[in-house]
């Protein structure tokens, strides 16, 4: 079972709004961040910013991948989770969703309301 288990309502309504203002045919991607200024929010990305065979993929939300570094990853496919939005668009990421008037987080979901 993949890790990320997809999208809250309120995170597709937030994605909807990228996807409207982005170009068509403009492939996105979630990275999953382990850095100092993103924290494990997901960014979301152009896809062309993922690399290929070195990016983990944890699974897909709103159709888009998800994805985590290697050294991050190990830690994110013991659990499952939820990418959900908020509507505080203060981030120190790039992620695309910023001029949007919100920003992606994770919610895990608990041991106890999983399959």
């Amino acid at each position: 079972m993949p890790a990320c288990e997809g999208l809250t309502p309120r995170a597709h309504r937030l994605l909807e709004r990228v996807r409207a203002a982005a170009p068509e045919g403009d492939p996105l991607a979630f990275m999953v961040s382990g850095g100092c200024c993103g924290g494990t929010n997901p960014v979301l990305c152009h896809r062309a910013n993922i690399l290929e065979g070195f990016d983990v993929p944890l699974g897909e939300a709103g159709g888009i991948a998800v994805y985590a570094h290697p050294d991050h990853a190990r830690y994110l496919v013991r659990d499952r989770f939820l990418i959900d939005a908020i509507d505080d668009a203060r981030s120190d990421t790039f992620s695309l969703e910023i001029p949007h008037g919100g920003r992606f987080v994770l919610r895990e979901i608990p041991h106890d309301d999983r399959d």
